[in-house]
């Protein structure tokens, strides 16, 4: 909650911006300040904030962010004197007196502004950070009662020291880090920055993972960056007091039964999610998890390492598509930060890593079987495949394709079909389109699901399974997509 004291034309301009932000509640002496309003879309309260009685009413206890707007220097002086005593934990903006500096010597303050026309701007930034300040006053709250739980239950339980499973036979690791099944570059270095940030509390842990590492790249990224992960078979998640998630929300994407263990921490920039914890910082407006925790890292005034700052900066570009997906200016801020901190060789090794001879197989397969649909949409059946990750790519390369603007790449692994699709045609979203036929999901210019083989499992035949397999697919997808199989579609090179 932001409480304003002072409700002025300066006051009016502050509480403009912060009302977008979150709850806030209004104080002023002057009834009639209010009256001119059309719509009130915020709490007001009507009395002397130099009383006690006055601040009570407005909630001063619940608010983490305060501000003293009024232009009577010496009525400030005394609220802030009051907010100081009720509220110590709160963050504290008053408004300065040129004339006057040494106004609010001796309280508390974090911030004196002026109110000169871009201040209020400015207050907003405060408040940002005031806010992001307090996330992080939790979250090391969260962390800290974890590691005294981990601690207690250690003198509780001597034997369970000596019996740790997971390789380190002091058992000092009290958290786990958890990221999403077959991780990507965000999850991973999400996970790699919140490990160091809690080893500045001086608390361990662990990087886990289900599924596997897929993609040339992400491999590259590990063996370059020296990132220790350890996969989830080889974890006995019994030796852990605390669980904390990064680029995940929802259960369907973890390696862990969340019925059975305690989330306790939660940073994530999906907006799906169904799980809770103690302390969760789930933003959809940002493009990546890693720069929610690169705003973490600035605010606690720690300079990363250059293999974390490549591996934040790397993060927040894939997970944009290098600022042309879904970006907010946090994102742009973010890695303009990393930019002059990461390693620009390791960087390029990273993205272009070394292919796999069965990727290049996919590729062929994918560019052989196309088919046209409508001129610029290409589905390609690939086959039986062991690396699922191949088809992505498969994906991306078809959509270089002249005049192709929509791609849909599919092939069978563990008795699933799995689908990867791209567009760069604006009017379309393969997110959407993948959720509703098949229940898969992703952004709008990039998309995936996976599906049960079902009763084409029964079929041995290659030829009839390829035809079964490609029709029922196409058909769903051109039915999602609202286009009429009538409208037929070029037949692979190969059969012409």
């Amino acid at each position: 909650m932001i409480l304003i004291i002072g409700y002025g034309s300066f006051g009016r301009k502050v509480v403009n911006y912060a009302k977008t932000m979150d709850k806030v509640v209004v104080i002023d002496k002057n009834a009639s300040v209010f009256d001119s309003l059309e719509k009130v879309d915020f709490t007001y309260v009507i009395g002397d904030a130099s009383e006690k009685e006055t601040l009570e009413r407005a909630f001063i206890k619940d608010a983490d962010t305060i501000l003293v707007l009024t232009n009577e220097y010496e009525i400030n002086k005394k609220i802030a004197e009051l907010v100081s005593e009720l509220n110590p934990k709160g963050y504290l903006i008053v408004r300065g007196i040129v004339k006057y500096p040494e106004l609010y010597s001796g309280i508390k303050v974090n911030k004196i502004i002026y109110p000169i026309e871009c201040a209020a701007k400015e207050v907003i930034h405060e408040i940002e950070k005031s806010k992001l300040r307090r996330k992080l006053m939790d979250l090391e709250e969260v962390v800290m009662n974890v590691k005294i739980r981990h601690h207690n239950n250690i003198s509780e339980n001597p034997k369970t020291a000596e019996n740790s499973e997971n390789g380190n036979g002091d058992n000092k690791v009290p958290f786990l880090i958890v990221m999403h099944n077959n991780p990507d570059p965000d999850s991973i270095a999400s996970a790699m920055a919140l490990k160091r940030i809690m080893e500045k509390w001086g608390v361990d842990s662990d990087i886990t993972y289900g599924g596997k590492i897929g993609f040339d790249e992400n491999k590259a990224m590990i063996n370059l960056l020296g990132v220790k992960l350890t996969h989830i078979e080889d974890i006995n998640l019994e030796n852990y007091a605390g669980i904390a998630v990064v680029d995940a929300s929802s259960s369907k994407v973890l390696p862990i039964d969340t019925n059975h263990y305690k989330i306790d921490i939660i940073i994530d920039h999906h907006d799906n999610g169904d799980l809770t914890a103690n302390y969760m910082d789930i933003r959809p407006d940002i493009g990546a998890a890693a720069t929610i925790l690169t705003e973490y890292i600035i605010q606690l005034n720690m300079t990363p390492k250059q293999d974390l700052a490549t591996a934040l900066y790397y993060a927040i570009c894939t997970d944009t598509n290098y600022f042309k997906r879904k970006t907010s200016k946090k994102d742009f801020e973010a890695a303009g930060y990393l930019q002059d901190l990461m390693d620009p060789k390791t960087l390029e090794m990273i993205e272009n890593p070394e292919m796999d001879t069965e990727t290049m197989d996919v590729l062929a397969k994918a560019i052989i079987n196309r088919k046209i649909i409508r001129s610029s949409i290409a589905l390609s059946y690939v086959g039986m495949i062991k690396n699922r990750d191949a088809l992505p790519k498969a994906a991306d390369f078809l959509l270089k394709m002249e005049g192709i603007t929509t791609t849909y790449v599919f092939g069978i692994s563990e008795n699933k079909i799995h689908i990867s699709a791209r567009t760069k045609d604006l009017r379309i979203d393969v997110g959407d389109i993948m959720k509703r036929a098949f229940g898969g999901g992703g952004h709008q210019n990039s998309a995936a699901a996976s599906i049960d083989l079902g009763i084409f499992e029964s079929v041995s035949d290659k030829d009839s399974l390829k035809k079964l397999v490609e029709e029922a697919i196409q058909t769903k997808i051109l039915e999602a997509m609202g286009i009429e199989e009538s409208s037929g579609g070029e037949k692979p090179k190969a059969e012409q």
